[in-house]
């Protein structure tokens, strides 16, 4: 019989545990031991409202944050960027420089508009008396844009001074206008420049270009009276382009490049604001290219000529690609086999479906003539927006059938519901492992409700140490 309740539970009361002995913490170190000049390095990359807060820590420290290399953005003044606030950042901006007897490290003024919403006064004066302040001389990285355009009908001028820092690494301006004439403009440092929203001509690229003679990135991004811009240049590696549409204006028509030797990137954004022409001359260095749309006008890769992506003068091959991103509406393998003849060595594709929903268009589902880079050097595909149409799935097919030494391809869903359901589904419709051209080839799902991300990932053609520029764009 077993006994009651009562008599189990006797005696089956444990001891508490007892709290293990926590060691006594590690002494911390007081950053005020540090070296001055360490201390000084610290505060220049805090953000700028916390470096000139450190002043109030105690008394010393005034004189670390004046020793301290300048690092002021507007951004950070813990003033929300709205037209009600404009003067209240203004004043500390100016206070600032006030201030501090520099150097400066960077300046970033991108929160601001040419005229005072609250007073109605043209604050271009008091930008100008800033980028005037000897604090700036040794400035390294400046970043200046009017917040918005005051009038549609007026140009925005660029304050003159913010050309005059020769010590530049890194800069982009935007929102403005430039001077007409840029002539003993110089930057013989700089080897970063985004220019975005100028309303000049495309005379402004070509004179900014020529004024840099150790570029090695260059991002032009919606700037809608580029006409015709011609690039030639010794350094640079990476070319971004982003057009976007305008209604009052017509958008880039043809972009050249014609002499860049050491070129490696053509990243294109965006070409909602097209049809433009692309015609690439003179960069033998090329490996990375795209997205390219179906919707390009044309595109000239030395003298090989692509209409509206359809080969019609095939009679070079671009053997340094060896990444590709291209973009239609739908996966439609007509569109991609003629391209992938120009590019034999070829080892990572990027396709873009610009639609989630497309009609089942493609012809080609088998076999076709030897595609070079199919048969040696294509490894890795990633299909973005893919919902497992039947269109889709053919095309997915054409690759695993006759890809010889892919070795993964990569499935991006735009899928909510059912995730795990719908992935095993998809991969029963691909084909076996004995039926693939590369029994090394691996499939992944991975899923994302972002169908395209262009001005975030504008910014990756100054990305220079990364190998693939798409990799983290979804």
């Amino acid at each position: 019989m077993a006994p009651p309740a009562t008599q189990r539970r006797r005696g089956s009361h444990k001891k508490a545990p007892v709290a293990a002995e926590v060691p006594p913490e590690a002494p911390v170190a007081d950053i005020r031991a540090l070296p001055d000049e360490v201390q000084s390095a610290i505060i220049s990359l805090l953000p700028t409202d916390a470096g000139v807060r450190t002043r109030a820590v105690a008394s010393g420290w005034t004189a670390l944050w004046r020793a301290a290399p300048l690092n002021l953005d507007d951004r950070e003044l813990r003033l929300r960027p709205s037209w009600r606030n404009g003067d209240r950042i203004a004043a500390r901006i100016t206070s600032i420089l006030s201030a501090h007897p520099g150097p400066a490290r960077r300046l970033s003024l991108m929160n601001l508009t040419r005229v005072s919403n609250t007073t109605g006064d043209d604050r271009y004066a008091t930008f100008d008396a800033w980028f005037r302040s000897p604090v700036l001389n040794r400035v390294k990285e400046v970043h200046f844009q009017y917040l918005y355009r005051y009038r549609a009908d007026e140009l925005d001028p660029l304050p003159l001074p913010a050309l005059r820092f020769t010590d530049l690494t890194i800069a982009s301006y935007g929102r403005c206008h430039f001077p007409d004439n840029l002539a003993g403009v110089r930057f013989p440092n700089l080897t970063q420049l985004t220019l975005h929203d100028l309303t000049n001509t495309e005379r402004t690229v070509h004179d900014m270009i020529s004024a840099c003679p150790q570029i090695r990135s260059l991002l032009l991004r919606n700037n809608k009276r580029f006409r015709r811009v011609r690039i030639s240049s010794p350094t640079l590696i990476s070319l971004g382009l982003s057009v976007g549409e305008h209604d009052d204006e017509p958008a880039m028509e043809q972009l050249t490049i014609v002499d860049a030797p050491s070129m490696e990137r053509l990243l294109i954004f965006d070409t909602e604001g097209g049809p433009i022409n692309i015609r690439v001359i003179g960069a033998p260095n090329l490996r990375v290219l795209g997205s390219l749309p179906s919707s390009l006008l044309r595109l000239q890769l030395g003298n090989t000529v692509l209409q509206e992506m359809i080969a019609i003068n095939a009679i070079t091959s671009m053997h340094s690609v060896k990444i590709l991103a291209l973009g239609a509406d739908g996966f439609k393998l007509d569109i991609i086999v003629d391209i992938l003849r120009c590019f034999p060595c070829l080892e990572k594709l990027y396709f873009t479906s610009m639609v989630i929903e497309s009609g089942e268009t493609m012809q080609n589902n088998g076999a076709l003539l030897p595609i070079q880079c199919l048969e040696t050097h294509l490894k890795e595909i990633v299909l973005r927006n893919f919902t497992g149409t039947r269109e889709d799935v053919r095309f997915a097919k054409f690759f695993i059938l006759n890809s010889r030494v892919l070795e993964l391809m990569e499935f991006r869903a735009p899928v909510r519901q059912n995730i795990k359901k719908w992935e095993a589904n998809e991969r029963r419709k691909l084909p076996r492992k004995s039926d693939r051209a590369s029994q090394a080839a691996r499939f992944r799902f991975v899923y994302h409700t972002c169908l395209f991300r262009n001005y975030e990932d504008t910014n990756r053609t100054h990305a220079l140490t990364e190998s693939d520029p798409f990799k983290g764009m979804l």
